[in-house]
């Protein structure tokens, strides 16, 4: 359904840039199959490689965060990373924060487990963490980028509870970053554009520019839509395959493909439940528990935001919208959560349970 609709949304812009309609779509194949060879991979490795691997691939992705501030590239933030595969010469980019999603759920998942009986404690067991996690995000809000701060320190926060943290040290936490968030949106002009838009209806021709032509394409859509590729906002819309697809999705698939894409992340986020719940390990449980609810966030964000219930964030629809490194590291963590389920059906075997 992504390329499929990376497609639709994309040929016009493609035709425009490059003339070639299909520019986008070669690519996002691409990064797909790449994606989901990367996600069998995974799939087939034991869990406990991740025991050891984890601290070293989040330093490995700090690293890159304080990289792409000094080398990145983008249009109004640094983000992407800029490097060249020498087969001919082609170019390509690399956004660190994506992978840091992905290295910070590995990280959790281990520190929880090491420190099981500490997590209650402020001091010695939840403290550390937060200032692992609170340096993310500080590199991420330097970029610009405080949709992905915010959406990682989301998610960090559920598996900080599924560890054993208390609700109120969380809150704590959670209060003490108002301060970043302000810092942020005073210092990024067009942030605060889009939060002054969301809370007055405001300025369609402006910063709420792309949500007005959103909720235009989502009410054009009707029940069952204008047809597959008969859209008419992706004549308006910028950059309209990437973080608001689902808008699209809406204007041609109507209400009935924007419930049945709903539904695919709702089932997704239940069998990933299942999948955590039967896990035989305490690592694998977090494992799992923490893959799903980084996709399952980050879809609620991106249709919270296209549907008019959230502030512009420019996070992208996992699995859906255009993108090598959120599709590489979602389908990677994928990969991962089959692994949790590989071993829970190899376990229940071993023990004579019917898996």
């Amino acid at each position: 359904l992504g390329v499929v609709m990376v497609y639709s949304s994309s040929s016009v812009l493609a035709s425009a840039r490059y003339s070639d309609s299909s520019f986008f779509l070669e690519r996002q194949i691409l990064r797909a199959v790449l994606g989901l060879t990367i996600m069998c991979i995974l799939s087939r490795l034991p869990l406990r490689i991740w025991e050891h691997a984890a601290r070293p691939l989040l330093l490995i992705g700090l690293a890159l965060l304080v990289l792409v501030l000094i080398f990145g590239q983008g249009r109004g933030a640094t983000r992407w990373l800029p490097f060249t595969i020498p087969v001919g010469m082609i170019s390509l980019s690399f956004q660190p924060s994506e992978f840091v999603k992905f290295a910070i759920v590995l990280y959790l998942a281990d520190v929880l487990v090491r420190h099981e009986h500490r997590m209650a404690n402020w001091r010695t067991g939840l403290l550390p963490r937060l200032l692992v996690i609170g340096a993310i995000q500080v590199l991420i809000v330097l970029q610009p980028d405080l949709g992905t701060a915010i959406a990682i320190g989301l998610i960090s926060m559920i598996m900080l509870w599924l560890g054993g943290a208390g609700g109120g040290h969380l809150l704590t936490a959670t209060v003490s970053l108002v301060p970043l968030v302000t810092w942020s949106l005073l210092s990024s002009p067009y942030q605060m554009q889009r939060l002054i838009s969301f809370v007055h209806g405001a300025d369609p021709l402006g910063a709420g520019f792309q949500i007005s032509q959103s909720l235009l394409a989502l009410g054009s859509g009707g029940f069952v839509g204008v047809g597959l590729g008969d859209s008419v906002q992706k004549y308006f819309l910028p950059e309209p395959h990437t973080d608001f697809v689902f808008a699209f999705i809406g204007e041609e698939l109507g209400l009935a493909g924007c419930l049945s894409v709903i539904a695919l992340f709702g089932a997704f986020a239940i069998h990933g439940y299942r999948i955590a719940c039967n896990s035989s390990t305490y690592h694998g449980f977090l494992l799992a528990a923490g893959f799903t609810v980084m996709i399952s966030v980050y879809a609620v964000i991106n249709i919270s935001v296209v549907t008019g219930f959230l502030p512009t964030t420019g996070l992208p629809l996992p699995l859906v919208s255009y993108g090598g490194s959120s599709l590489l590291w979602n389908l990677s963590g994928i990969g991962i959560l089959v692994a949790v389920a590989r071993e829970n059906t190899s376990s229940s075997i071993a023990s004579g349970r019917k898996p």
